[in-house]
Order: structure tokens, then sequence, then C-alpha cells
């Protein structure tokens, strides 16, 4: 069982991976002393062949949600390992997958989403002096598309959407951006993709895949070529992490930020457009 378990959790690695055995989930190792502490559950440890026991703790499979909800809110990714056969009618080793990732923007437990607030993952594309941006709400099905072409603008953008996650490409680790401030200040988990969710190619198929187009003329976003690929990008990592249909997303919207009169950040929080300073309503 262990043995399955190292093999799941190599494929995963940036995860912590709830493993299902029976009526708990258990976590393992590192996951597992990262797991105790935020969730201030006890850890325990596992005869599992090794010099020492492994770390080990775990949580009931029917409570699963709250902690789950926990972890992710605190920017953790966290995929769920589940037993896909039936263990009474199993010889050996039950068969077990990883059935769904979740991910601060992809949480979709509508008991820990605030109902008067959207959950957006954005996604950038920096490349030289043009910002693709895309942002989409699972839980909602709403998705949106832009460029622009300067760091404050993105920053605009960012303000305007408050994701709660935000993938990219290297690249714009390099851009000038303060990553840390989007991280420490404003709860954002950011993280840098491998380079083939941002390959042009890959990025158009995946959108007419889901769209059901033969091209992309007829969804309208053809002039916003890096938008495409930060658009692309979140489709990519959508079907990853969720392994289920996003049937439910429809629409992808282009917009151009020059047709429309932009309020900063600054401007939008004093004037309490959305919330008042003080108490945050």
């Amino acid at each position: 069982m262990m043995q399955q378990y190292l093999e799941t959790k190599e494929q995963y690695k940036d995860c912590i991976l709830f493993y299902r055995l029976g009526d708990f989930y258990e976590m393992f190792f590192e996951d597992a002393l990262v797991a105790s502490k935020e969730l201030e559950i006890t850890l325990t440890g596992k005869n599992c062949g090794t010099e020492e026991r492994a770390p080990m703790c775990g949580i009931p499979h029917h409570a699963m949600e709250g902690y789950l909800t926990k972890l992710v809110s605190r920017g953790y990714r966290v995929a769920i390992c589940e037993q896909v056969e039936d263990p009474k009618t199993t010889k050996g080793i039950v068969k077990r997958e990883v059935v769904r990732i979740v991910t601060p923007g992809t949480n979709l437990n509508t008991q820990a989403l605030d109902e008067s607030k959207n959950n957006y993952l954005m996604g950038i594309y920096y490349a030289g002096d043009t910002f693709g941006i895309s942002s989409v709400d699972v839980s909602t099905g709403d998705y949106y598309m832009t460029e622009v072409d300067s760091l404050k603008k993105v920053n605009d953008e960012l303000m305007k959407y408050m994701p709660s996650e935000l993938i990219c490409n290297a690249a714009f680790f390099m851009s000038g951006m303060n990553i840390e401030e989007l991280k420490d200040r404003f709860g954002i988990a950011v993280s840098s993709l491998e380079d083939w969710y941002f390959d042009l190619v890959g990025c158009e198929s995946a959108l007419q895949e889901h769209f059901h187009v033969a091209s992309l003329q007829g969804l309208g976003i053809l002039e916003y070529p890096s938008g495409v690929i930060a658009a692309g990008s979140i489709m990519q990592y959508l079907r990853e992490t969720q392994k289920n249909s996003l049937a439910h997303i429809t629409t992808l919207l282009p917009y151009s930020t020059g047709k429309y009169m932009v309020l900063d950040s600054a401007t939008r929080r004093n004037l309490e457009l959305v919330e008042t300073l003080r108490e945050k309503q």
C-alpha cells in the first residue's frame, strides 16, 4: 500500500495528498507534518519498511470538505486520491486514483465560499511588452480575457478581480511585479506553470475543444493573441485539476480596458464602491 502511495505522491509532488484508506483520508511523511500543524490534528506514525516510523495523520472522510477548505484557503494545493474499486470484491491492493486537485482558485465548496463575492482564478502571460490576462470563476462560469501593456494596468486588473489564485508563465516573475506583496499583503496564491501550458497551439486547441468550434474566429478573440494564451493556459489548468466536465463555462468574454474609464484600486477603495474602509463590509 505504501508503495502505491509513493508512486501516486511522485506524480503530485506539489500537492498535499489526501489518500483514502477505508473511512479516512491519510497523509504521510512531509504532508503529514504540514497538515497536522495547519489543521491542528494529532500526528502519529506508521511502520512502512523504513528504519523509522513514517509520520502520519488522518481525517474522517465525511469531514473532508472542512479540512480541505482550511488548507486551500492558506494557499496549499490538495490532491484527493479515492478508492476506485470495491474493497469487498477486490483481491490484493485496492486501485486508487486522484479524482480532483483543489487549489485556492478552484475550490467549489459552496459552504466555504462567500456568496457575495466571486472566487477568481487568474492567468497572466507575459511576453515582452504585452500582458495577456484571463480570469475565471469556476463556481459561476464567468470567464474573461484582455491584454494590457503596462504593469500599472496589470495591477489595476488584479485589484479589480482580487483573485484567490494566480497562475503565470516564468517570465512574469521577471516583469517587475512585486510577487511577494501579492502573496503576503493580498493573500493571492501565485505559481508559475511549466512552459507547455503557455504554448500557443496548445492553448488554441484547448479553447477550440472546450467551446466546440473549428477556429477561434467565432469567439471574437483573435485580436488578443497574448490573451488567448492566458485564457488557454487557464483552460488547460482546469482540465488538469478538475478532471471532470466544465460544460457550465459556456462563454469567453474579451474586453479592452481602453474602452472603459478605469478607476484605480485607491480610488475604488476611497469611494467605498464595494466595501467600507473601516469594517470591510
